[in-house]
């Protein structure tokens, strides 16, 4: 059962690196369309250009993962009910705060000028994000349900 504990794990680490890596590169993004006179714009460019190596870093390493699930046999045992099961709470959560985000900025456009490349932008980081860190939440709160 190691080895299917290590690719769990494997997969997890992945998933986090690819949000949050995601998060960083598209944030620093955004900054940089809203401040582009800012005296930080070099900084959020290199921030932003880490954030894009680690995304890009974690796609290579799922191909790792895929590789490694399929060598060992085991995704039948990896991708069990539980997993389904919070993956379809993620996905749930995911389009309840991208539904809550459109609104938010629907509403928004009433009271500012918002610019469409911001508003797809930050529709994408919630679209993207969201569901990964919702699916690592409830992975570890699926697996340490008193297992101590």
């Amino acid at each position: 059962m190691s080895d299917i504990d290590t690719l769990i794990r494997m997969r997890n680490r992945f998933l986090a690196l690819s949000a949050t890596s995601f998060l960083i590169w598209q944030g620093m993004q955004i900054g940089q369309d809203i401040f582009p006179n800012s005296t930080a714009y070099g900084l959020m460019t290199l921030i932003a250009l880490v954030g894009s190596l680690g995304f890009a870093g974690a796609m290579v390493m799922f191909l790792t993962y895929a590789n490694r699930v399929t060598r060992t046999n085991s995704q039948a045992t990896i991708q069990d009910e539980l997993f389904d099961h919070n993956q379809a709470q993620a996905v749930r959560i995911a389009f309840i705060a991208l539904m809550a985000a459109v609104v938010a900025l629907y509403v928004l456009t009433d009271f500012v000028v918002l610019d469409v490349d911001l508003m797809i932008r930050g529709l994408l980081i919630v679209g993207v994000c969201v569901p990964q860190f919702a699916f690592l939440l409830l992975d570890r709160t699926g697996n340490d349900g008193g297992a101590e």
